[in-house]
């Protein structure tokens, strides 16, 4: 048998992918019908009577201090923590290129959106259920199911250096979270199009959470705030070309008062406590149990109505395990039909 040519190698590597995928996506979707039955199977809990040690199911508003909130770099909304999803544009092979279409017409090309990178703008917060107790939240590792709105904002991989000084900073300040992306400029010939994607959890809103729930953790006293963090983010500013190029809104080459400024200001504020040391103690004398990644235990985060959520998570259950399987098939068809012809 002969070679094959190089655009049916390709189609090849892509059937293995998308078999692999199949399985990933059946396995999955068994995690998320295990989860729906979790969360249909478990009473919500005040905080101050869960039982600590096991799956526990709570419901509560988030709690921040309005002169410690953070600013969402995309929205520019204060909010007590913000999650940014970063997305790559895949174009399907017959889709073809048109260089002078623009990004806010990219949905027009064949192709999809696909999530290369996740990060959070803190490790958590704190709800209260108006229980006498608080528990806090641990982000890192839950599946966030949000409802509402989103603010986007999106980019050619040749243009990071133009984005707004806000959201530049915070990928650059979380860049060991997000390994699979890296924020530097590509040459116009192998640019790619992202989607920076915003979720913001704000102070007084009703999440809902499901998870392990452990003991009180030991909490680390905040730094004091104030000038001398300002004062020391203005000299690194000063001392620091990158930094320097990055709130150099105006493109012109050099910083201005403004500017200056501004990017002392973001940065004091990412070295700044997220809660006062009065507000940490209370809060801590008050916390009855911590919610974080454990293995074997589901953990979501969201906003939605329960009977919402089990829906949401239901509907996406089903799609992956029935159109897990027939994508993987439907791969090996195809690759048992090219080599058995």
């Amino acid at each position: 048998m002969s070679n094959p040519p190089k655009d049916e190698l390709e189609v090849i590597f892509l059937s293995l992918i998308g078999a692999v995928a199949g399985i990933y996506l059946f396995v999955t979707g068994f995690r998320e019908l295990k989860a729906k039955r979790i969360i249909q199977n478990t009473p919500t809990s005040k905080i101050n009577t869960g039982a600590v040690g096991t799956n526990v199911e709570v419901k509560g508003r988030v709690i921040a201090e309005k002169d410690k909130m953070v600013r969402a770099p995309i929205s520019g909304k204060p909010c007590a923590l913000y999650h940014i999803e970063i997305q790559k544009w895949k174009r399907n092979r017959q889709s073809g290129f048109n260089r002078n279409r623009s990004l806010t017409h990219i949905g027009d090309q064949r192709g999809r959106w696909v999530t290369v990178a996740r990060y959070f703008s803190d490790d958590g917060f704190y709800i209260d259920d108006d229980s006498g107790a608080n528990a806090m939240v641990l982000v890192e590792g839950a599946t966030v199911n949000r409802n509402g709105g989103t603010s986007d904002y999106e980019c050619s991989s040749s243009e990071f250096s133009t984005m707004t000084p806000a959201l530049y900073q915070s990928l650059d300040q979380n860049k060991k979270k997000i390994r699979s992306f890296k924020l530097k400029d590509s040459a116009w010939l192998f640019s790619n199009n992202y989607r920076f994607r915003e979720w913001c959890f704000v102070p007084g809103e009703q999440v809902y959470v499901l998870g392990h729930a452990g003991s009180n953790l030991k909490l680390a006293r905040p730094k004091k705030a104030g000038v001398k963090f300002f004062l020391k983010a203005k000299e690194a500013i000063r001392k620091n070309k990158d930094l320097q190029k990055r709130f150099d809104t105006n493109k012109d080459g050099k910083l201005d008062y403004y500017e200056l400024e501004h990017g002392a200001q973001l940065l004091a504020e990412k070295l700044s406590a997220k809660y006062s040391k009065q507000k940490l103690e209370e809060l801590a004398s008050k916390t009855k149990m911590v919610f974080k990644k454990e293995d074997g235990f589901p953990f979501i985060i969201s906003n939605r109505h329960e009977e919402d959520l089990v829906s949401n998570i239901g509907t996406w259950a089903t799609v992956k395990i029935w159109g897990g399987p027939v994508l993987t098939v439907a791969s090996v068809v195809y690759i048992c039909s090219y080599y058995f012809k």
